[in-house]
């Protein structure tokens, strides 16, 4: 009896692939795709392999409008961040962007439209780091810096048209 891979021929077969609604509830539409499969020769079974499923996912992908895995890491190595800035920039978890680049997850359609808009010089950089700079630092009153200097939390926070900060507080130190 002949192994698996001594029974098998290499040959090209097309594949429907399903595109998806946006909502992710329907088929919009299918298409074929032409992959290299194996074939055995006693069944005649076709078993598609590792590149056939790459080529099927990157079809779907670019129909879709999606960035693979290795162009989402391509982005960031040109941008020349970390997975840590990048996640920063997204306004996403690290771990969430190390799944997208390791292919065990995918960008949301929002995040996406930001990385494929990176990807294709419409927003820069700089524009997400300006994005992700507060306006007015809220966290860091709320955190329990209070404008007066002493180590309390503000009871309230008002800011006027100038941004001025205007607090009042109880004269209470902060358990650490």
């Amino acid at each position: 009896m002949n192994s698996f891979m001594e029974r098998t021929v290499r040959i090209e077969t097309e594949v429907p692939v399903c595109i998806p609604t946006p909502d992710g509830k329907e088929i919009a539409e299918t298409i074929m795709v032409k992959v290299p499969a194996l074939q055995d020769s006693e069944t005649n079974e076709i078993f598609l392999t590792g590149e056939a499923l790459h080529m099927l996912d990157k079809a779907k992908a670019r129909h879709m409008g999606v960035l693979l895995p290795d162009e989402i890491k391509d982005l960031r190595q040109r941008i020349e961040v970390t997975q840590k800035e990048m996640s920063n920039l997204l306004g996403i978890g690290e771990k969430t962007y190390t799944r997208w680049e390791a292919g065990r997850g995918r960008p949301t359609q929002s995040s996406n439209k930001i990385l494929v808009a990176l990807w294709e010089g419409h927003i820069t950089v700089e524009s997400l780091r300006s994005m992700r700079q507060p306006a007015f630092p809220w966290f860091d009153l709320v955190r329990g810096e209070c404008p007066c200097g002493s180590e309390h939390r503000p009871t309230s926070i008002a800011a006027n048209a100038e941004m001025e900060v205007e607090t009042s507080h109880e004269n209470v130190a902060v358990a650490a």
